[in-house]
């Protein structure tokens, strides 16, 4: 697995941490079973929880890191088994923090077998994973903070449009 982070700040007159935070890797597939026998292309989970907690950990989130590190992983491998890819492979996952709406964005890209190889199949099943955490606290009864974590998960099919 390779991987690089990037911390990009947006433009603002306030100092202190960046507005926003960008991490990408790019992560071999390998075949794995599912739940009811079904077989996909997911990247090892203890490889992706270990790279995003330390990410997530780097940019600041604390003890919010774990829990969202494991969130991360299953909606990264749940996107990708119900994803159109086949085969072993390899994607690019693009990771972005924007800490004051306490929100995580990412992408997921399929990457050819090699360069140039098209889908054999032709049936323009390209696309994209997209995955949204919002994450924060909210008070509890007794005054006690409850951590809590939205998830939205879908894929993004790649259409062209010709005249």
């Amino acid at each position: 697995m390779s991987t690089s982070t990037n911390d990009h700040a947006e433009a603002s007159a306030e100092a202190g941490p960046p507005a926003l935070r960008i991490g990408r890797w790019r992560l071999r597939t390998g075949r794995r079973r599912l739940p009811g026998g079904r077989a996909a292309a997911v990247p090892s989970g203890r490889k992706v929880r270990r790279a995003f907690r330390r990410t997530l950990r780097r940019w600041g989130l604390g003890s919010a890191a774990d829990e969202l590190a494991d969130h991360l992983t299953a909606l990264v491998q749940d996107v990708l088994a119900r994803s159109p890819m086949r085969g072993r492979g390899a994607i690019d996952l693009r990771l972005e923090l924007r800490a004051s709406a306490r929100m995580l964005l990412g992408e997921i890209h399929p990457l050819p077998a090699r360069p140039g190889a098209r889908d054999p199949a032709g049936g323009g099943t390209g696309g994209r994973g997209i995955i949204v955490l919002t994450y924060g606290r909210r008070p509890g009864r007794g005054g006690a903070a409850i951590r809590y974590v939205h998830r939205f998960t879908w894929w993004r099919t790649d259409s062209i449009i010709t005249d």
